[in-house]
């Protein structure tokens, strides 16, 4: 640790004249005992002036400190909350009436299409139907000699053949139709539908519309996303290093990228793999009270805090530390006569600050009982 030279004169906002004596040298190796390195820059001040002043001195002390870990993320909800609305079979726009933003309910109409091949199908489906009433007629009737011996092996094994690829036909047709969405009681009755419904399979917003009206829409694309924002959470990154202290329940405060208002969560889920590209954990949080939140969104980048842990830490009070130029000091006693007290300048490192107590760093190289100028160090003028 490396003293200044400051052989100057040394002012305190009561306008008293302090003395200073400069001599330099070089910072002891390990701790730090001020008492044995008489050699320093000194700023002396009489104890008349120390107490018109109002100085105090004082120790370092421990002060609980709460250990807040950065993480970046986004809102999200669960991936049963979102649905990609896609078609089975091929078709054509036929009418839209949904917009981005609208709130649909589970099994409203989306969109509708047509295309000959539905009415192929429905007409397959009735006509196999049909053949298949035959053809178990048929079955029952060639079984039943079969079994008096009246009709031929053959035969019976031909007529049983038909009628059970007739009926699997039938089933498949059946299960192709359900999987469009045709409505097989009206079907079963001879009515055929010209068009197809899409519907909508969870409550929720439209996130995307993909289509337009007329637009043929293929079975791989994605026609309509819905997303379900009863239920947000927050998705948050964070490093690797800092994994190991977070813990289920541990408080999340965040707030939107771009935003002042504050909301707060906790931690639900941690990660258990690292990406390889960041080096970083998915963090799953819950957030409080989000059903009278109405700020937040899917999609919407998020900074938090993750409050991991209280810990001890070694503190003076704010205003015993001075900053000079951007280098952070305390003053310490060097030693007390009857008449005055003898200060050094310390160049501290500082951590955490809570408005009262400022965290020092560097503490360790410092002796327990060192004293230092804790009340009026920044009524002096350091130059």
């Amino acid at each position: 640790m490396n003293y200044k030279n400051f052989g100057h004169t040394i002012l305190i906002s009561t306008g008293l004249m302090l003395t200073a004596c400069s001599t330099k040298e070089s910072a002891p190796a390990g701790a730090i005992d001020i008492s044995e390195n008489p050699h320093v820059d000194e700023i002396v001040i009489t104890k008349a002036q120390f107490e018109a002043a109002g100085m105090k001195l004082g120790l370092l002390e421990q002060q609980t400190f709460d250990k807040h870990i950065k993480a970046n993320g986004y809102i999200d909800v669960p991936p049963e909350r979102k649905a990609s609305v896609s078609v089975k079979f091929g078709g054509f726009v036929k009418t839209l009436s949904i917009l981005p933003g609208d709130k649909v309910k589970l099994g409203a109409v989306l969109f509708t299409l047509e295309n000959p091949e539905y009415l192929q199908l429905q007409q397959d489906y009735l006509e196999t139907r049909a053949l298949l009433t035959y053809l178990q007629s048929d079955y029952e009737r060639q079984k039943a000699l079969a079994s008096e011996n009246i009709a031929s092996q053959k035969n019976y094994l031909k007529a049983e053949s038909d009628y059970l690829v007739a009926k699997a036909r039938l089933e498949g047709l059946r299960e192709k139709l359900r999987m469009i969405s045709i409505n097989m009681e009206r079907l079963d009755k001879g009515n055929i539908e010209p068009v197809v419904n899409l519907y909508s399979p969870i409550n929720g917003f439209i996130s995307k519309v993909n289509i337009t009206r007329g637009v043929f829409v293929a079975p791989a694309d994605v026609a309509v996303e819905i997303v379900d924002t009863d239920h947000m959470h927050t998705e948050l990154l964070v490093f690797e290093k800092d994994v190991a202290d977070i813990r289920k329940g541990q408080k999340i405060n965040f707030q939107v990228t771009g935003s002042l208002v504050k909301h707060t969560g906790e931690v639900y889920l941690v990660g258990r793999t690292i990406e390889s590209d960041t080096r970083t954990v998915n963090i799953h949080g819950h957030i409080h009270e989000e059903e009278s939140i109405s700020d937040l969104l899917p999609g919407m980048y998020v900074e938090a805090t993750i409050d991991v842990a209280s810990v001890q830490r070694p503190v003076l009070p704010a205003e015993a530390v001075v900053s000079i130029d951007n280098v952070q000091y305390a003053l310490v006693l060097l030693r007390e006569t009857p008449d005055e007290y003898r200060f050094k300048r310390l160049e501290v490192t500082t951590g955490q600050f809570n408005n009262q107590w400022i965290e020092i760093v560097n503490a360790s190289s410092i002796q327990p009982d060192t004293k230092f100028l804790v009340k009026g160090a920044f009524n002096l003028v350091m130059e």
